[in-house]
């Protein structure tokens, strides 16, 4: 009975050693988990996610790249393809259009090559909105792409595996987006710009051959329709207080056969901002977005 007794004390503090070995993977680093540099991502937010948060759930990613983009966005690289990118929106009214228009074209992209997808919703509590989806890359291949995205106020978090290497990828990614999230407790929740609706408008007889304009969403810059039953309305958002300022609103509206009138206008946050004549053949308009409004000072 006291080797029994023995055996299952020294059991016990065993486990409680592997516990706080396991709790200490998850502990800061000196200084505390990387922030933005004021309102900025930075690239050292690369190490949000260490190596033992990836081994702990049978993952072993080796540094290969870092990139810092333009637009306050930080793409971490791993040399087994594991891959985190988190971008931080002036607005979290225009991140939610980015996160929605995102989802839109990976759908699309999916549904139009005829690829395998397991896509499910809202899979992270700590975010306002996600979804994950094991998709194959190509048509008729075997190869799962495990993905999650998150959206929790203007901050937007991509996380990819190479591989599930036998666990289940959509807890591991969950696990590791609810990591992150924690690791920024106020990352995304204060606006740092001001949202504005475009409303890119096409008129005429009939049919337009073709529709282009600007799409700020950050996933497909430029769109264009064919052959688009006339009159046609498309109203996308755009957010100022970036590092970079958005281009203006440009739309070409292309006639469905030579000598035909077609029209042209932008709408901006209600006000028509460029409403040119009807032209033969082809038109184009460009607006302008407004500044900010600079609060009044006190007399």
């Amino acid at each position: 009975m006291r080797r029994a007794l023995l055996a299952f004390l020294v059991a016990l503090a065993l486990t409680g050693c592997a516990s706080a070995a396991g709790s200490a993977r998850s502990t800061p680093p000196p200084g505390g988990w990387p922030q933005p540099a004021g309102k900025w991502l930075t690239e050292h937010m690369c190490g949000l996610l260490t190596k033992a948060d990836y081994t702990s759930h049978a993952h072993s990613p080796q540094p290969d790249d870092t990139i810092n983009a333009l637009d306050n966005s930080v793409d971490c690289h791993y040399r087994a393809g594991e891959e985190m990118t988190l971008s931080l929106k002036p607005t979290a009214e225009f991140a939610k259009y980015v996160f929605g228009t995102g989802l839109q074209i990976h759908r699309d992209r999916l549904a139009a090559a005829h690829r395998h997808s397991e896509i499910a919703r809202d899979v992270v509590g700590v975010a306002d909105e996600s979804w994950f989806d094991v998709f194959t890359t190509t048509l008729g291949s075997t190869a799962a792409n495990p993905e999650i995205q998150v959206r929790r106020g203007a901050l937007i978090l991509d996380l990819t595996l190479s591989g599930a290497h036998g666990k289940d990828p959509r807890a591991v990614l969950t696990k590791l987006a609810d990591l992150v999230l924690r690791r920024l407790p106020r990352v995304g929740a204060k606006d740092t710009g001001t949202t504005h609706t475009i409303s890119y408008e096409a008129s005429g007889a009939g049919r337009a051959g073709s529709v282009e304009w600007h799409d700020y969403g950050g996933v497909q810059d430029d769109r264009i329709v064919k052959n688009v039953k006339l009159p046609w309305v498309h109203t996308v958002q755009v957010a100022t207080g970036g590092r970079l300022e958005p281009h203006l609103p440009n739309m070409w509206v292309k006639a469905s056969s030579p000598g035909k009138k077609v029209s042209c206008q932008i709408v901006v946050d209600g006000v028509r901002a460029a409403s040119p004549p009807p032209a033969k053949d082809r038109t184009v308009c460009q607006a302008g977005i407004p500044a900010p409004r600079k609060s009044a000072k006190p007399a």
